[in-house]
């Protein structure tokens, strides 16, 4: 099991919507981490930032280290949900733009900031890759792989796809089916390199339910069905811990199937860190913080670093009392 030593308002304002950071751990520095998120008028914003934060001291204090405005209005395109990467030490901010507030009905995009300098002078290409919410980019077998997924018509069925690279992130190729079905709406996915093969975290968002799934690739092209987890919730982010995935994610099992949810202020969900163990298939769950259930929309997208042996720094956005949601970090330890 887990438990949170602290917790730090990364930013918070009062004018401003801030959502769905994520963070990284530096190759180049022991104590350097990097943590990026997105500012906006709403959660359906038309105008937006990306700001990238840097600590160097294992989260302790934090600094600002760029940013990246985008508008509707003079851009035609606003950010939407960023990812961090590290390939060949060269730092990533993965992102998609959408060109409207309405998401069934916007144009998407997604785009690489690309810095060599450890978060300055950062380089923006336009990718081929298609669809929206991006998961961070996973070498395997020589190549690299960016999960997302697409909106398939106006009614918002979903579809969960994956693009691969041959060239070090320079050309996205083809674009393959992790999961699609006619009942369920996988999405949101987050792939996590076990070494003999891949494991993605799905969400179904069918439903209020919003199970949990996994699937597997022994060639990140060919996928099995979708494995239902006795986990409930949504934008899993996981990394790897030996044969385990450590996981975080917005938590809504202890709201599920309430038709009150709603309306009870005593309904709550969860910002959740869980351990999976690959070999004996167990799920352990604990709780980071939690949420009134009716802010549940403006909490969550989570993400997580490694800081050192069972030590490891999430962030989230959350609502609680405030006026607009802002960023959290919650320094996590597994229990002795």
């Amino acid at each position: 099991m887990f438990k949170v030593t602290k917790t730090k308002i990364i930013s918070k304002r009062k004018e401003k919507y801030l959502s769905f950071p994520d963070i990284i751990k530096s190759p180049k520095a022991k104590d350097r981490f990097f943590l990026v998120y997105r500012d906006g008028d709403g959660h359906h914003p038309t105008w937006s930032n990306l700001i990238l934060m840097q600590s160097n001291n294992n989260g302790k204090t934090w600094k600002k280290k760029n940013s990246f405005p985008l508008k509707i209005k003079s851009n035609d395109y606003v950010w939407n949900c960023p990812r961090l990467s590290y390939v060949d030490d060269i730092l990533y901010i993965t992102c998609d733009q959408k060109s409207g507030t309405f998401e069934r009905m916007a144009q998407f995009k997604t785009v690489q900031l690309t810095s060599k300098k450890e978060g300055d002078f950062f380089r923006l290409q336009e990718t081929a890759i298609p669809g929206m919410l991006p998961d961070k980019i996973i070498e395997f077998q020589g190549d690299l792989f960016c999960a997302n997924h697409k909106i398939k018509n106006i009614k918002n069925e979903l579809i969960q796809l994956v693009s691969w690279s041959r060239d070090g992130g320079a050309t996205w190729y083809d674009t393959n089916i992790v999961a699609h079905s006619y009942t369920k709406q996988f999405c949101e996915a987050s792939v996590v390199n076990m070494g003999d093969y891949l494991i993605a975290y799905l969400r179904d968002n069918s439903g209020h339910k919003r199970n949990i799934y996994t699937v597997k690739s022994y060639d990140g092209v060919h996928w099995s069905e979708p494995e239902k987890l006795p986990i409930f919730g949504q934008r899993v982010t996981a990394i790897r811990e030996g044969n385990k995935v450590i996981g975080t994610y917005r938590n809504s099992d202890l709201t599920r199937n309430k038709g009150t949810l709603y309306k009870d202020p005593e309904s709550f969900c969860y910002i959740s860190i869980f351990e999976h163990d690959l070999d004996t298939g167990e799920i352990e769950v604990s709780h980071i913080e939690k949420e009134y259930a009716h802010n549940q929309y403006h909490c969550g997208y989570t993400g997580i670093a490694k800081v050192s042996k069972d030590s490891y720094l999430v962030t989230y956005y959350i609502m609680k009392d405030a006026d607009n949601p802002f960023i959290k970090l919650a320094f996590v330890s597994k229990a002795k």
